[in-house]
């Protein structure tokens, strides 16, 4: 698989359970390690809980949408999850940048983008995992 731009490990902890409400739960990262020198936006994480890997998308920022915390708050959605994790100390590897952080016109707008965004966090997942076997097969020929 590519490269780690960076790890981070964090604590869950309750968030203002917006996520939840529009369709995408998150886990509310409080960071244990050093926080990451990342511009605010969307990224492609694989999450490491308990030594089970799993896809997600993390923003980083201040959520401008929701304008409802000045301050810098670290969230990922976990995909294909439906597990209470709270208090729970979890390893986030960030791999790819997504796209920056952005304020939509409403709710509606961004949960069409966070699908989107879903969308391409799978798809770019998938093309790593078939340019990895296709490394390996070529080597093993």
């Amino acid at each position: 698989m590519n490269s780690i731009i960076t790890s981070i490990n964090g604590k869950v902890v309750s968030g203002k359970q917006v996520g939840r409400t529009i369709g995408f739960p998150t886990a509310n990262l409080v960071i244990l390690s050093d926080l990451p020198r990342l511009a605010h936006g969307v990224y492609g994480v694989i999450v490491n809980w308990e030594g089970t890997k799993f896809l997600g998308i993390m923003n980083i920022g201040i959520r401008p949408t929701f304008d409802d915390n000045p301050e810098v708050s670290y969230e990922v959605h976990i995909l294909d999850f439906n597990k209470n994790i709270y208090h729970e100390k979890i390893n986030v590897d960030i791999f790819f940048h997504v796209r920056n952080e952005q304020s939509f016109k409403d709710v509606s707008e961004l949960v069409n983008q966070i699908q989107n965004d879903i969308t391409y966090v799978r798809n770019r997942f998938l093309a790593m995992d078939e340019s990895d076997e296709n490394t390996d097969n070529s080597l093993s020929a």
